[in-house]
């Protein structure tokens, strides 16, 4: 199966807030998120399919934070998350990002973050909306390095 990851479009709007509404974060503006730009979005496309999204929001010149990420249920496992995340990171560090903030609330989410993307736990934030899961009342915020990360992966290609 083919991914292409391509920067997200004005025709990807609709099946961007289908996805997003499966996972319980199209609740757009709210004070979990105030708005949607989507200048620093992408889409996982297979085929002619929008399979998933993602974004983040440059916050200062070496920081950055992820915004939203779904993947369609009927396409996860295949590692569209892996290379929609890789996509944004590399982005980012493109434009001299070298910290980044994610918020998520799913412990299998935040445990992926951390094994592979080198993420550390740095606090919570108590949600105001029910956004995510509404059975977890909390947002776990992490960081990663992404200079640090970069040489990781970059070492790893060598050897």
């Amino acid at each position: 199966m083919e991914i292409r990851i391509e920067k997200a479009q004005e025709s990807d709007k609709p099946r961007i807030f289908q996805l997003l509404e499966q996972v319980n974060m199209h609740h757009i503006p709210s004070e979990e998120m105030p708005e949607l730009t989507f200048d620093n979005y992408a889409v996982a496309k297979i085929g002619d399919t929008v399979a998933g999204f993602c974004g983040y929001k440059i916050i200062d010149s070496t920081t950055a934070k992820t915004e939203l990420m779904a993947v369609d249920p009927v396409y996860r496992g295949y590692g569209i998350g892996y290379e929609l995340q890789k996509w944004r990171m590399e982005q980012m560090y493109r434009r001299g990002i070298t910290t980044l903030i994610t918020n998520t609330d799913l412990p299998p989410t935040i445990a992926w973050y951390k094994k592979h993307f080198g993420y550390k736990e740095i606090g919570t934030l108590q949600k105001h909306h029910e956004f995510g899961d509404p059975a977890i009342d909390h947002w776990t915020t992490l960081q990663t390095d992404l200079t640090q990360w970069f040489s990781r992966e970059s070492r790893k290609e060598n050897s």
